[in-house]
């Protein structure tokens, strides 16, 4: 495992990443894992949107300053939403409303290769970048048609360079998401930067889930195959909720104990 170096704190063993929206949820994360993204998948998490394009400056700004309010230990990532980064006045603009209000240490941006002279600006302008290859989501409107990339040669070739375009121009690291094993491991060998990866295999240095997807806090969708549920938040929630309901039909709740006097 490559030393990693972000910001100055190094991590000997593949760095965790895991998304917060909220103040509770970022200080149970704080100091526990390495990284904590306020994301653009809050759309679709918190709003019940079908995609990310929706999400706008306002929403991460809101979001990003109320996490920001808690973390004390983890590194603060926060996404740039869709098209606010088209083009470079407009990336450094709204990149640097995002840092003034949400105080983040990285920020995120899809990377195509059209947009290597957007990473390029930002970099340039003394702002720490990962840049998002494999699946963008911010390029489909529907999460339907999302596919895995690096399974032909002519993949594997266009995300290596563009991974190693990233590098060169200084981004801090390499978010990969849904592509194949053999493709991240390809990429994390061939770049010093990290690697950090959403369905692209344990080759990457590092991983990030949405953290409701972690404790199964939304059983509606259709899980990817990439997500482990390490609790299920919804199942004991609902027990709680229907305990609640039965104490409140009884008059069991509130007693004495939770009445004032």
């Amino acid at each position: 495992m490559k030393k990693i170096k972000i910001l100055n704190k190094s991590f000997s063993k593949p760095m965790s990443c895991l998304t917060a929206y909220s103040p509770s949820i970022a200080n149970i994360l704080d100091g526990k894992i390495d990284l904590i993204l306020v994301g653009d998948s809050l759309g679709s998490t918190l709003y019940g949107m079908k995609n990310t394009q929706g999400v706008t400056m306002e929403m991460m700004i809101n979001h990003g300053a109320a996490v920001n309010k808690v973390i004390k230990r983890s590194l603060k990532v926060l996404d740039m939403p869709y098209k606010t980064y088209d083009n470079k006045m407009d990336a450094y603009k709204n990149a640097k409303k995002l840092l003034i209000h949400c105080k983040p240490d990285l920020l995120k941006i899809e990377i195509s290769k059209k947009k290597l002279v957007i990473l390029k600006h930002l970099v340039d302008k003394k702002i720490n970048v990962i840049s998002h290859i494999g699946v963008t989501p911010q390029s489909y409107n529907n999460f339907n048609k999302i596919k895995i990339f690096g399974k032909t040669v002519k993949e594997r070739k266009n995300l290596l360079k563009l991974a190693q375009e990233s590098e060169k121009l200084g981004a801090k690291a390499v978010l990969l998401e849904c592509i194949t094993a053999d493709t991240a491991k390809l990429i994390t060998e061939n770049i010093s930067i990290p690697t950090i990866g959403i369905g692209a295999s344990k080759f990457c240095d590092g991983q990030v889930l949405v953290f409701d997807d972690l404790i199964n806090l939304s059983t509606g969708d259709k899980k990817l195959r990439f997500v482990k549920n390490y609790f299920n938040f919804n199942k004991i929630a609902g027990n709680a909720v229907r305990k609640y309901n039965r104490e409140v039909k009884l008059k069991k709740f509130p007693s004495i104990k939770f009445t004032f006097n």
